[in-house]
Protein backbone atom coordinates (compact mmCIF):
# COMPACT_ATOMS: atom_id res chain seq x y z
CA UNK A 1 0.00 0.00 0.00
CA UNK A 2 1.44 3.44 -0.96
CA UNK A 3 0.71 6.40 1.09
CA UNK A 4 1.08 9.75 -0.50
CA UNK A 5 3.96 11.60 0.57
CA UNK A 6 2.01 15.06 1.41
CA UNK A 7 -0.73 12.74 3.47
CA UNK A 8 2.42 11.36 5.57
CA UNK A 9 3.84 14.58 5.89
CA UNK A 10 1.39 15.77 6.99
CA UNK A 11 0.14 12.92 9.67
CA UNK A 12 4.07 13.10 10.73
CA UNK A 13 3.67 16.87 11.62
CA UNK A 14 0.35 16.49 13.62
CA UNK A 15 1.62 13.82 15.58
CA UNK A 16 4.73 15.63 16.48
CA UNK A 17 2.87 18.60 17.48
CA UNK A 18 0.26 16.02 19.67
CA UNK A 19 3.60 14.81 21.26
CA UNK A 20 4.79 18.59 21.81
CA UNK A 21 1.22 19.39 23.18
CA UNK A 22 1.17 16.91 25.90
CA UNK A 23 5.08 16.95 26.92
CA UNK A 24 4.04 21.18 27.17
CA UNK A 25 0.97 20.12 29.42
CA UNK A 26 3.26 17.41 31.87
CA UNK A 27 5.94 20.18 31.92
CA UNK A 28 2.87 22.48 33.64
CA UNK A 29 1.69 20.28 36.24
CA UNK A 30 5.36 20.08 37.57
CA UNK A 31 6.23 23.69 37.46
CA UNK A 32 2.96 24.18 39.51
CA UNK A 33 3.80 21.23 41.57
CA UNK A 34 7.38 22.85 41.75
CA UNK A 35 6.40 26.24 43.41
CA UNK A 36 3.83 24.45 45.06
CA UNK A 37 0.65 26.34 43.16
CA UNK A 38 -2.92 25.19 44.22
CA UNK A 39 -4.90 23.02 41.39
CA UNK A 40 -7.80 25.36 41.91
CA UNK A 41 -5.50 28.12 40.29
CA UNK A 42 -5.22 25.96 36.98
CA UNK A 43 -8.77 25.12 36.56
CA UNK A 44 -8.89 22.23 38.78
CA UNK A 45 -10.79 21.41 41.54
CA UNK A 46 -8.00 20.97 44.60
CA UNK A 47 -9.32 18.32 46.23
CA UNK A 48 -7.01 18.66 49.52
CA UNK A 49 -7.67 15.21 50.40
CA UNK A 50 -4.68 14.86 52.75
CA UNK A 51 -7.11 16.90 55.64
CA UNK A 52 -9.79 14.11 55.32
CA UNK A 53 -6.55 11.99 56.10
CA UNK A 54 -5.97 13.49 59.01
CA UNK A 55 -9.39 13.46 60.34
CA UNK A 56 -9.61 9.81 60.35
CA UNK A 57 -6.39 9.03 61.13
CA UNK A 58 -6.88 11.03 64.52
CA UNK A 59 -9.53 9.04 64.84
CA UNK A 60 -8.66 5.77 64.17
CA UNK A 61 -5.26 5.71 65.86
CA UNK A 62 -6.65 7.91 68.65
CA UNK A 63 -4.20 10.46 68.21
CA UNK A 64 -4.44 13.79 70.36
CA UNK A 65 -1.81 15.35 68.19
CA UNK A 66 -2.28 16.71 64.42
CA UNK A 67 -0.07 14.87 61.85
CA UNK A 68 2.06 17.26 60.54
CA UNK A 69 2.41 18.23 56.81
CA UNK A 70 5.53 18.87 55.41
CA UNK A 71 6.27 20.83 52.00
CA UNK A 72 9.04 22.25 50.36
CA UNK A 73 7.89 25.33 48.50
CA UNK A 74 9.17 28.56 46.36
CA UNK A 75 6.63 30.11 48.16
CA UNK A 76 5.70 30.99 51.63
CA UNK A 77 2.45 29.23 53.00
CA UNK A 78 -0.27 32.03 54.76
CA UNK A 79 -0.74 32.56 58.27
CA UNK A 80 2.51 31.41 59.71
CA UNK A 81 4.12 31.36 62.83
CA UNK A 82 6.05 35.25 62.80
CA UNK A 83 9.69 35.21 64.60
CA UNK A 84 12.51 32.54 64.72
CA UNK A 85 12.57 29.11 64.91
CA UNK A 86 13.99 25.74 65.73
CA UNK A 87 12.83 22.88 63.80
CA UNK A 88 12.36 20.29 66.54
CA UNK A 89 10.27 22.83 68.00
CA UNK A 90 8.46 23.57 64.96
CA UNK A 91 7.21 20.32 64.81
CA UNK A 92 6.01 20.08 67.90
CA UNK A 93 4.03 23.94 67.05
CA UNK A 94 2.37 21.99 63.95
CA UNK A 95 1.35 19.21 66.01
CA UNK A 96 -0.37 21.23 68.08
CA UNK A 97 -2.32 23.19 65.37
CA UNK A 98 0.54 25.93 64.59
CA UNK A 99 1.30 26.72 60.87
CA UNK A 100 5.03 27.12 60.57
CA UNK A 101 7.10 28.68 57.29
CA UNK A 102 11.13 27.92 57.53
CA UNK A 103 13.84 29.46 55.75
CA UNK A 104 17.81 30.17 55.73
CA UNK A 105 16.85 34.00 57.15
CA UNK A 106 14.64 32.43 60.26
CA UNK A 107 16.18 29.24 61.33
CA UNK A 108 17.88 29.34 64.50
CA UNK A 109 19.85 26.48 64.61
CA UNK A 110 22.65 26.25 61.88
CA UNK A 111 22.56 23.03 62.29
CA UNK A 112 18.74 22.32 61.11
CA UNK A 113 19.16 24.85 58.43
CA UNK A 114 21.79 22.47 56.93
CA UNK A 115 19.83 19.18 57.46
CA UNK A 116 16.53 20.89 56.06
CA UNK A 117 19.02 21.76 52.93
CA UNK A 118 18.21 25.18 53.30
CA UNK A 119 21.66 26.27 53.50
CA UNK A 120 25.47 25.43 53.21
CA UNK A 121 27.21 23.15 56.24
CA UNK A 122 28.52 25.49 58.72
CA UNK A 123 32.29 26.48 57.40
CA UNK A 124 35.38 27.81 58.97
CA UNK A 125 35.00 29.13 63.05
CA UNK A 126 31.35 27.61 62.65
CA UNK A 127 32.19 24.59 61.86
CA UNK A 128 35.03 24.18 64.55
CA UNK A 129 32.70 25.63 67.08
CA UNK A 130 29.76 22.53 65.93
CA UNK A 131 32.41 19.86 66.45
CA UNK A 132 33.30 20.94 69.82
CA UNK A 133 29.92 21.27 70.95
CA UNK A 134 28.90 17.99 69.50
CA UNK A 135 32.07 15.98 71.30
CA UNK A 136 32.67 18.22 73.91
CA UNK A 137 29.33 19.85 74.89
CA UNK A 138 26.57 17.47 73.65
CA UNK A 139 28.35 14.35 73.71
CA UNK A 140 26.66 12.35 71.45
CA UNK A 141 29.52 11.58 69.47
CA UNK A 142 33.16 10.40 71.18
CA UNK A 143 35.22 11.88 68.54
CA UNK A 144 35.25 14.28 65.23
CA UNK A 145 35.62 11.25 63.17
CA UNK A 146 32.56 9.79 64.57
CA UNK A 147 30.62 12.83 63.79
CA UNK A 148 32.36 12.82 60.01
CA UNK A 149 31.07 8.91 59.90
CA UNK A 150 28.01 9.11 61.04
CA UNK A 151 27.29 12.18 59.02
CA UNK A 152 28.84 10.36 55.51
CA UNK A 153 26.90 7.05 56.11
CA UNK A 154 24.06 9.23 56.11
CA UNK A 155 20.97 10.70 53.01
CA UNK A 156 22.95 13.75 52.18
CA UNK A 157 20.89 17.48 52.63
CA UNK A 158 18.68 18.60 49.74
CA UNK A 159 20.16 21.57 49.32
CA UNK A 160 18.92 24.59 47.07
CA UNK A 161 15.25 22.46 46.68
CA UNK A 162 13.29 24.81 48.05
CA UNK A 163 13.37 28.45 49.85
CA UNK A 164 10.62 27.15 52.18
CA UNK A 165 9.78 24.28 54.41
CA UNK A 166 5.97 25.01 55.36
CA UNK A 167 5.75 22.83 58.65
CA UNK A 168 2.09 22.73 59.35
CA UNK A 169 -0.41 20.67 60.85
CA UNK A 170 -2.28 18.12 58.08
CA UNK A 171 -5.60 19.41 58.41
CA UNK A 172 -4.20 23.09 58.27
CA UNK A 173 -1.90 22.41 54.92
CA UNK A 174 -2.16 24.69 52.50
CA UNK A 175 0.05 23.17 50.02
CA UNK A 176 0.24 19.27 48.99
CA UNK A 177 2.62 17.49 51.74
CA UNK A 178 6.38 16.10 50.83
CA UNK A 179 5.69 14.02 53.85
CA UNK A 180 3.17 13.19 56.65
CA UNK A 181 5.33 13.37 60.17
CA UNK A 182 3.63 11.77 63.02
CA UNK A 183 4.38 12.41 67.16
CA UNK A 184 3.23 9.82 68.25
CA UNK A 185 3.09 6.54 71.04
CA UNK A 186 4.78 3.06 70.03
CA UNK A 187 1.20 1.62 69.73
CA UNK A 188 0.24 4.64 67.32
CA UNK A 189 4.15 3.73 65.39
CA UNK A 190 3.08 0.20 65.54
CA UNK A 191 -0.27 0.12 63.98
CA UNK A 192 0.96 2.79 61.30
CA UNK A 193 4.02 0.48 59.93
CA UNK A 194 1.57 -1.96 59.93
CA UNK A 195 -1.16 -0.24 58.02
CA UNK A 196 1.95 0.92 55.63
CA UNK A 197 3.50 -2.41 54.79
CA UNK A 198 -0.32 -4.54 54.86
CA UNK A 199 -0.33 -4.62 50.98
CA UNK A 200 3.48 -4.85 50.42
CA UNK A 201 5.23 -6.97 53.67
CA UNK A 202 8.41 -4.59 52.14
CA UNK A 203 10.28 -3.40 55.32
CA UNK A 204 10.95 -0.04 55.52
CA UNK A 205 14.94 0.77 55.46
CA UNK A 206 15.56 2.98 58.30
CA UNK A 207 17.76 5.28 59.31
CA UNK A 208 18.36 5.91 63.21
CA UNK A 209 21.31 7.89 63.91
CA UNK A 210 21.69 11.68 63.58
CA UNK A 211 19.60 14.95 64.56
CA UNK A 212 15.96 14.88 65.02
CA UNK A 213 15.45 17.04 61.86
CA UNK A 214 17.92 14.88 59.94
CA UNK A 215 15.86 11.08 60.71
CA UNK A 216 12.52 13.04 60.85
CA UNK A 217 12.59 14.89 57.94
CA UNK A 218 15.79 15.12 55.86
CA UNK A 219 15.98 11.12 55.55
CA UNK A 220 12.54 10.13 54.03
CA UNK A 221 12.76 13.49 52.12
CA UNK A 222 15.54 12.20 50.44
CA UNK A 223 15.37 8.37 50.14
CA UNK A 224 11.74 8.12 49.94
CA UNK A 225 11.45 5.64 52.83
CA UNK A 226 9.34 5.71 56.02
CA UNK A 227 11.45 6.11 58.77
CA UNK A 228 11.17 6.02 62.78
CA UNK A 229 13.12 8.22 64.33
CA UNK A 230 13.56 8.67 68.36
CA UNK A 231 14.85 11.94 68.28
CA UNK A 232 18.02 13.25 69.32
CA UNK A 233 18.80 13.15 73.15
CA UNK A 234 19.88 16.62 72.83
CA UNK A 235 16.04 17.56 71.06
CA UNK A 236 14.48 15.41 73.71
CA UNK A 237 15.78 17.37 77.07
CA UNK A 238 15.50 21.08 74.98
CA UNK A 239 11.82 20.78 73.93
CA UNK A 240 10.08 18.85 76.52
CA UNK A 241 9.41 15.64 74.44
CA UNK A 242 7.51 13.14 76.65
CA UNK A 243 9.38 10.15 77.10
CA UNK A 244 7.10 7.95 75.07
CA UNK A 245 7.27 9.97 72.28
CA UNK A 246 8.52 9.43 68.88
CA UNK A 247 8.36 10.47 65.24
CA UNK A 248 7.10 8.44 62.63
CA UNK A 249 7.83 10.17 58.94
CA UNK A 250 5.93 8.47 55.63
CA UNK A 251 6.82 10.02 52.48
CA UNK A 252 2.93 11.26 51.12
CA UNK A 253 3.03 8.43 48.19
CA UNK A 254 2.49 6.29 51.03
CA UNK A 255 -0.10 7.87 52.14
CA UNK A 256 -2.89 6.26 50.00
CA UNK A 257 -2.48 2.92 50.74
CA UNK A 258 -2.39 3.74 54.56
CA UNK A 259 -5.54 4.53 54.36
CA UNK A 260 -6.62 2.30 51.84
CA UNK A 261 -5.34 -0.75 54.09
CA UNK A 262 -7.54 1.09 57.61
CA UNK A 263 -11.05 -1.36 56.84
CA UNK A 264 -8.74 -4.31 55.35
CA UNK A 265 -6.22 -4.11 58.52
CA UNK A 266 -6.34 -4.76 62.28
CA UNK A 267 -4.15 -1.83 63.05
CA UNK A 268 -6.79 0.04 61.28
CA UNK A 269 -10.49 -0.94 61.75
CA UNK A 270 -10.88 -4.39 60.32
CA UNK A 271 -11.66 -6.94 63.41
CA UNK A 272 -9.87 -10.17 63.59
CA UNK A 273 -11.05 -13.39 62.83
CA UNK A 274 -10.19 -16.62 63.76
CA UNK A 275 -10.51 -19.86 61.27
CA UNK A 276 -12.19 -22.99 62.59
CA UNK A 277 -8.75 -24.90 61.50
CA UNK A 278 -7.10 -21.86 63.66
CA UNK A 279 -9.16 -22.24 66.58
CA UNK A 280 -8.34 -26.22 65.81
CA UNK A 281 -4.70 -25.71 66.41
CA UNK A 282 -4.73 -23.92 69.41
CA UNK A 283 -7.51 -25.25 71.18
CA UNK A 284 -9.46 -23.31 74.08
CA UNK A 285 -6.93 -20.92 73.93
CA UNK A 286 -9.09 -18.20 72.17
CA UNK A 287 -12.44 -18.13 74.52
CA UNK A 288 -10.37 -18.02 77.55
CA UNK A 289 -8.82 -15.10 76.31
CA UNK A 290 -12.00 -13.30 74.95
Amino acid sequence: MRINGSFAKGYRDRFRWTLARDEEAKIGRRIERMFAVPQSLAGKEHTMEWRDYSRQLKEVLKMERHPIAVTYSMVPADGTKEGRHWVCRALQDASEGTVVNLTKENSVCHGGTWHLGLGPRPAGEADKALKKFLVGGEKLYCSIATFYRAMTLTAQPPLGLADNVVISPLEKAQFEPDLVIFLCNAEQACRLLTLATYDSGVSPKTELVGSACHMAITYPLVSGEINVSFLDFTARKMRGYGPDELFVSVPYYRMAGIMRSIPLCTAGTAKTEYPPEFRQLVGGSLEEEG
